[in-house]
């Protein structure tokens, strides 16, 4: 049977939860679409502690392991509209309202070059067949890919599995994906703006996912 890497988050900021960490808890060792479900779950954070693995070569051994015919990372993101692709992760880390100016302008692998920038390879998911399954499931999806994931822990995520697999030449499919709030991570904001941002349910990612795996070329 076919094995998929599914990576989540734990909360950062005001959230309650997140709805990818429900995502992979959830999911893990089941069969979705014909894929083994492989689950891992990583705190929402950019910069590492002395000693500490990134979760890119976490994510890299544990495909080899088993090896893997997928690698799916999902991150929140208020702003998403639905659910967003992420085409690159960039060497570089700001973020004025999750962190301080002493964490910011940095390069996340100070032996890589200063912002240098890898790609994921879209062309190996049926991007217009993915679109075409989340209207017909009536769950909203952004059909441009995005070029910014922005400098914060989901770009740390992509970089650094990427920046893995490059050195442990692996050329396993690898998408990130991002989606919007659920309510219950928005359940202690009464700041959220509700009115110019997407709400989904936890459940959709759920068939997110399905939706994801079953567009792989």
């Amino acid at each position: 049977m076919k094995k998929a890497i599914i990576t989540g988050s734990e909360t950062f900021g005001k959230y309650m939860t997140s709805p990818t960490k429900w995502l992979a808890l959830y999911a893990d060792g089941k069969v979705i679409a014909d894929y083994e479900i492989h689950s891992l779950i990583f705190p929402a954070v950019v910069l590492l502690t002395e000693g500490e693995e990134n979760p890119g070569e976490i994510i890299a051994r544990k495909a080899q392991e088993i090896s893997a015919d997928v690698i799916i990372s999902f991150g929140m993101a208020s702003e998403a509209k639905g659910f967003r692709l992420e085409r690159n992760g960039i060497n570089w880390i700001y973020n004025e309202k999750y962190l301080t100016s002493f964490e910011n302008n940095q390069r996340l692998d100070p032996s890589q070059p200063e912002k240098e920038k890898l790609e994921t390879n879209v062309s190996v998911w049926n991007v217009e067949k993915m679109q075409e399954l989340f209207i017909k499931a009536n769950i909203p999806f952004e059909s441009k890919i995005s070029e910014d994931a922005g400098q914060y822990a989901c770009n740390g995520w992509i970089y650094r599995t990427l920046l893995a697999m490059k050195k442990k030449q692996l050329t396993i499919p690898y998408l990130f994906v991002h989606c919007s709030c659920t309510e219950e991570a928005i359940e202690l904001m009464p700041e959220f703006d509700k009115v110019n941002k997407l709400i989904i349910k936890k459940e959709d990612t759920l068939k997110a996912l399905e939706i994801i795996l079953q567009s792989r070329i």
